[in-house]
């Protein structure tokens, strides 16, 4: 089973890099603890939203914030931490031949070669079929990791999360964590102007 738990705070305006990170990993470090009795072996953040030539930032920025947060909880914990890019906005198209006619790959087509980069641990990922048109994939790069799962468990991992996501009955483009920090940010800065009530921090009452 999975349980989700949600906070927010308010940025600056056109601001692609949060400085709350620290503040908002240790809540949910909380939270897992209150719910667990103990503290995750291994901590993974879908981060949404970097363009191209911002990942650096993702390693020198927001990384440090999570290992303060770390630090923070207790002495010596150290859990491992695997921090992915999600991209969405890209113009690559994949296709499957069959014959001599080409079709959309299925829903957990990966590609991890040929087209991904040399300088990057990345790889495309197609998670809904589309009857129409050509499907887009997400691509998917590996910013920082000291959780050392292979290049499939990093893959499955991703693909499954795209079947969690609770309004949908099959998949979704991205990982289901990635929706709901989207729909908690939008709620956030349309409605709420501010965090929500605590009670109200493992509902989805976003969607």
């Amino acid at each position: 089973s999975t349980q989700s738990t949600g906070d927010s705070v308010s940025e600056g305006k056109s601001f692609e890099f949060s400085g709350h990170l620290q503040q908002l990993m240790t809540s949910a470090l909380r939270n897992y603890h209150v719910e667990n009795g103990f503290l995750p072996e291994r901590v993974i953040v879908f981060r949404d939203g970097i363009s191209d030539g911002n990942y650096n930032m993702v390693n020198t920025y927001e990384v440090e914030q999570f290992k303060r947060a770390f630090e923070a909880m207790e002495a010596g914990y150290d859990p491992g931490l695997l921090v992915i890019v999600v991209e969405k906005k890209i113009r690559t198209r994949l296709f499957q031949s069959e014959g001599s006619k080409v079709r959309n790959p299925l829903p957990g087509t990966v590609l991890d070669s040929e087209i991904s980069s040399n300088n990057l641990y990345d790889f495309y990922l197609v998670s809904q079929q589309s009857n129409k048109g050509t499907v887009s994939p997400t691509h998917y790069v590996v910013v920082y990791d000291t959780v050392e799962f292979t290049p499939d468990q990093v893959q499955q991992l991703a693909y499954k999360l795209t079947h969690l996501y609770y309004n949908v009955a099959g998949t979704v483009r991205v990982p289901n964590v990635c929706l709901y920090a989207h729909k908690l940010a939008y709620m956030h800065g349309q409605h709420l102007h501010g965090p929500a009530a605590p009670e109200l921090k493992d509902k989805l009452f976003y969607l």
